[in-house]
């Protein structure tokens, strides 16, 4: 099998996409949902108390302006969150996250695994490694865990032979693996049979 024959896709990530991926997983996760949801349970019993307090002490307009302020607070809390970790994303990106991160990327499907390779790095991710693949935000995230992924942006694909043999190539692989591992004999076992 000759280059041309490997399923492959070449695209560019600027620390800009880097920054929507990772939103777009870390918005994404049940873990944020639970923050976000823990922060709005803990605003809202924090203005009510001192709403009660302030009333309890005879401050009636600090007592209504806790009071009053509880609703946009719950409302906002999401969307300030989201704002500090995109600035938090930013902030990595511009510090340099990792060498050769951002710039070309090279992602082949091989009999082996999926080979990455950046101007830095090359790795293979053992197709046993593949936990999912997920399309959101306009990337496949190749998961190998909770929070490691590799993104694949969809506007790297020519067309839609290109992503189909790329696709095609990758399931096929992902499945073959996945039927190997189901058949494989336990560890130090004899197998089924023995």
């Amino acid at each position: 099998m000759n280059d041309r024959d490997v399923p492959s896709v070449d695209f560019e990530l600027t620390p800009e996409e880097w920054e929507d991926v990772n939103a777009a997983h870390l918005f994404a996760s049940s873990h944020y949902d639970e923050l976000i949801s823990n922060a709005r349970k803990v605003g809202a019993l924090l203005f009510a108390t001192l709403s009660a307090l302030c009333f309890l002490m005879g401050f009636t307009l600090g007592a209504v302006l806790f009071a009053v302020s509880l609703a946009p607070f719950v409302y906002l809390v999401g969307p300030m969150q989201r704002q500090a970790q995109r600035k938090a994303l930013a902030k990595l990106s511009q510090e340099g996250v990792a060498h050769g991160l951002f710039g070309h990327h090279r992602v082949e499907v091989r009999e082996d695994g999926l080979f990455h390779r950046s101007s830095a790095m090359e790795t293979l991710i053992r197709w046993h490694a593949v936990d999912e693949v997920v399309e959101r935000e306009g990337h496949f995230f190749v998961y190998t865990g909770a929070n490691s992924f590799l993104p694949i942006p969809v506007t790297a694909f020519s067309d839609s032979d290109q992503l189909r043999a790329f696709s095609e190539g990758f399931h096929r692989h992902l499945a073959h693996a996945r039927e190997g591992a189901r058949l494989a004999p336990p560890s130090g076992g004899e197998g089924p049979e023995g």
